[in-house]
């Protein structure tokens, strides 16, 4: 951590113990959360990383479960908002936008106007100052969420009714992401035991998928996508090997070949690109709804751990990532057609194009 991360941190603790002082949630039991039913509820969760808030799908999923009749909003990043739209274990979202302090006025608005019961603060990859006094300004009375001990004390006593608890590291290092989010919520009763992250695109995303497939899939080639870029350097597949995998297949049977770029990808795009004997249809600057309507329609999506992953899993597509330092136990979602090639020590550079061609071929 920077030196200006660490100072900011540090201050935030302070001004958080200082206005616990003037702050007193109703304290409550376990019990009483598992016995007792909501109207509304509103989930806080606006952390920006993509694949965090994808894992976090079972967590609603749970919540939804558990109070069927409940009206559920969900505060999330503007990153964030279009994995969310149309998930039908939410009701409404609301965005916070971190770079529009005047959009805070109207957020926190519209929370009070709705009068939430119950306030869930879910916070598990790390703990998060704003999401306590979102939960707070929301007007309601009733606020849960997880223990801040693992970032040096605990803060939640009076912004809470109830601290809920997280796993020790020890346990933690065996979990997956989904599980880590479902943890604190099974102290009051919330739970299942579906995994699987969802992703659901609108009928628009869908018409454009569909118009994208019939112009430019056409015969019986394999319809591939790649998506070689990353958004961490260390997670990122030289781009050349996306090459030779994809020429390899070609060789096997003709690819249809579609390439998504991201916002951070050009370089990744453009050294394959320059690598691939296939020609390849690039899709970039289209949103989230639309990759997530296109993924599912390929016959399989070749992509590194990153955020594309997350989305190709949560839509059902046929997927093949390649791990390096991340424990794919940990971080992979729980989808039933992810298949995953990791490098034994960690270096994305160690895994060789033969063995993705042969793990291809098996989710073929």
């Amino acid at each position: 951590m920077g030196t200006v991360k660490r100072i900011e941190r540090v201050s935030k603790r302070s001004l958080m113990r200082f206005l616990g002082r003037f702050i007193s949630a109703p304290r409550r039991s376990p019990e009483f959360f598992r016995s007792s039913r909501f109207d509304k509820i509103l989930v806080i969760r606006q952390h920006n990383q993509m694949g965090d808030m994808l894992l976090a799908i079972p967590a609603f999923r749970a919540i939804r479960s558990s109070h069927p009749e409940a009206a559920i909003g969900v505060v999330t990043s503007t990153l964030n908002r279009d994995v969310l739209v149309n998930n039908p274990y939410i009701d409404r979202l609301y965005t916070y936008d971190k770079r529009n302090p005047l959009s805070h006025l109207r957020l926190i608005r519209d929370l009070r106007r709705e009068r939430y019961d119950l306030v869930i603060v879910l916070h598990t990859v790390s703990f998060s100052f704003t999401s306590l006094v979102l939960a707070v300004l929301s007007g309601a009375a009733l606020r849960i969420g997880s223990t801040s001990k693992y970032v040096g004390d605990s803060l939640t006593g009076s912004y809470l009714s109830l601290t809920l608890p997280l796993p020790d590291q020890a346990e933690l290092a065996t979990m997956n992401e989904s599980e880590h989010n479902l943890y604190p919520l099974r102290a009051v009763g919330i739970d299942t035991d579906d995994l699987a992250p969802l992703i659901v695109p609108a009928a628009a995303n869908a018409r454009w998928a569909q118009s994208f497939v019939e112009e430019h899939w056409s015969g019986d080639g394999l319809k591939l996508i790649v998506h070689p870029g990353a958004g961490k350097t260390e997670n990122t597949w030289p781009a050349g090997r996306f090459a030779e995998v994809v020429n390899t297949l070609d060789r096997i049977r003709p690819v249809n070949l579609v390439v998504i770029e991201g916002p951070r990808d050009a370089s990744a795009v453009s050294a394959f690109s320059a690598a691939c004997a296939v020609r390849a249809k690039v899709v970039r600057k289209r949103g989230i709804g639309d990759v997530a309507a296109l993924l599912p329609r390929a016959d399989l999506v070749i992509c590194n751990d990153t955020g594309v992953m997350h989305v190709a899993a949560a839509a059902g597509a046929n997927t093949l990532a390649i791990f390096g330092p991340t424990d794919p136990g940990r971080w992979a979602p729980r989808a039933a057609r992810l298949h995953i090639v990791r490098a034994a020590d960690g270096r994305m550079e160690s895994v060789t194009a033969t063995r993705v061609v042969q793990q291809a071929v098996e989710a073929l």
